[in-house]
């Protein structure tokens, strides 16, 4: 039995919605997801689990009418999806109703529940969030059935599947130990952005299939696996449009703030322009040289810059030659404070900046 597991897609999303490119990611994310659908057809895959928060927030019924038309043209492919807390059913969600396709199967119950997919000789074990937050840890105590609800046994070959959504305090906390040992031949989780597979049992939290927000760098993707005989494969598969990523810049103090800017672009280019950058600046800079994050912005899709470079001011030199003036007196002053060592470094700069050209009529 062949599956995807994939969550956290967040239709309807707009990330960086202070950032021009912020409506195009909106539209990314659906075309990300489209293609994963078309993944699934072309792969012939049995099953395609959804582990809450398909949507960004509760889903209208025209966007239910959508997604369902999506599921219906993977016929052969059988959908099983959860709410997650973003796209909680709510007092008057359309979730609560919805008639799906055929191939789709839904948890409505704020409970722990299963779906039997006999065609798979599969059961999907999962519930749906009627609400944003959880904080009870309703997975830890779960185990996989024997019998069905009318007492017939379940036959050993059975394959045992939990559908899952949180891992944080607000949001069904998870012991993954307990998971460990509760039998199930796979255990697919969301609600962390950030894929990852357990290296000690068949249990894993996909990720977000797009990335969402600027705390979410790294690949994103979904996992392939397989059922067979007994034995569970994964594999993360990178799938998203574009990544955000921490790109760090070198400095020193021969180099402009054209010059700086000229590097950043150099490096975006080859890393790829699609992507979304946190530059970050480490190194000596000339005294004379101000970073401008601005035209640093305009070297491609920049969401912040981080200034970590120091001046090349010798604060020893300095304090030495003038300890009996004002200029030794404020170095002395800062180095004895107990303010965050980049605080004291910025302070020192600025302050020598502006007194050193008042009592030396030098410009720094």
């Amino acid at each position: 039995m062949r599956f995807i597991h994939t969550g956290d897609i967040h239709l309807g999303a707009a990330p960086d919605s202070l950032m021009p490119w912020s409506l195009e990611r909106r539209g990314e994310i659906r075309d990300t997801f489209m293609r994963l659908l078309e993944e699934a057809q072309r792969e012939k895959t049995d099953l395609l689990l959804i582990a809450g928060d398909l949507f960004h927030r509760q889903p209208l019924k025209k966007e239910l009418r959508e997604v369902n038309y999506l599921f219906s043209r993977i016929p052969d492919t059988q959908v099983v999806l959860i709410a997650g807390n973003h796209d909680c059913i709510g007092e008057n969600s359309f979730y609560k109703d919805f008639e799906w396709t055929p191939n789709v199967s839904f948890f409505r119950k704020n409970h722990m529940s299963y779906i039997y997919l006999k065609k798979l000789n599969t059961i999907i074990y999962g519930m749906s969030y009627d609400r944003e937050q959880i904080q009870s840890p309703v997975y830890d105590n779960i185990k996989v059935m024997r019998r069905f609800a009318d007492g017939k046994p379940v036959p050993e070959d059975t394959i045992h599947i939990l559908l899952g959504h949180g891992g944080d305090s607000l949001h069904i906390p998870i012991d993954k130990n307990a998971l460990r040992h509760a039998g199930f031949d796979y255990i697919a989780l969301g609600h962390i952005h950030k894929p990852w597979i357990d290296e000690d049992s068949p249990m894993a939290y996909c990720g977000a299939l797009e990335p969402i927000d600027r705390n979410d760098e790294g690949e994103h993707g979904y996992i392939s696996g397989s059922c067979e005989n007994g034995e569970t494969y994964l594999e993360f598969v990178p799938f998203a449009r574009r990544s955000y990523l921490r790109l760090q810049i070198p400095v020193n103090t021969n180099m402009t703030m054209q010059a700086i800017a000229d590097e950043v672009k150099k490096q975006i280019d080859e890393r790829g322009r699609d992507h979304m950058y946190k530059i970050v600046l480490d190194g000596i800079r000339d005294p004379e040289i101000e970073i401008e994050p601005a035209l640093i912005e305009r070297a491609g899709r920049v969401l912040s810059v981080e200034d970590h470079t120091a001046a090349s001011f010798d604060f020893d030199a300095l304090y030495e030659e003038n300890k009996d003036n004002v200029i030794g007196m404020y170095i002395a002053q800062i180095r004895a404070s107990e303010a965050d060592e980049k605080v004291k470094e910025q302070a020192l700069y600025y302050g020598m900046k502006a007194l050193y050209h008042m009592y030396r009529g030098d410009h720094i």
